[in-house]
């Protein structure tokens, strides 16, 4: 496991009104991160962050997840 200090640590809270693409842009930056080969939906219930049994039955998150990655800026 990579071993950094807290000044290259960087924590994001991805919050707003239900419906809003929270969990589709999560799903977006572990896809862009190399963490998921394929992007998931939540009309397909698939997404990693809705794991449990009752969000993907409602189609929407109803627990916090906790994400994490190794993102590593790249400048085009």
């Amino acid at each position: 496991m990579a071993d950094f200090d807290t000044s290259h640590v960087k924590n994001i809270v991805l919050l707003g009104h239900a419906g809003a693409g929270k969990t589709s842009l999560a799903e977006c930056m572990l896809f862009e991160a190399g963490l998921l080969a394929r992007k998931g939906s939540v009309q397909e219930r698939n997404t990693v962050s809705d794991y449990h049994e009752l969000e993907k039955e409602r189609g929407n998150s109803v627990f916090s997840s906790l994400l994490h990655s190794k993102w590593i800026w790249r400048v085009k």
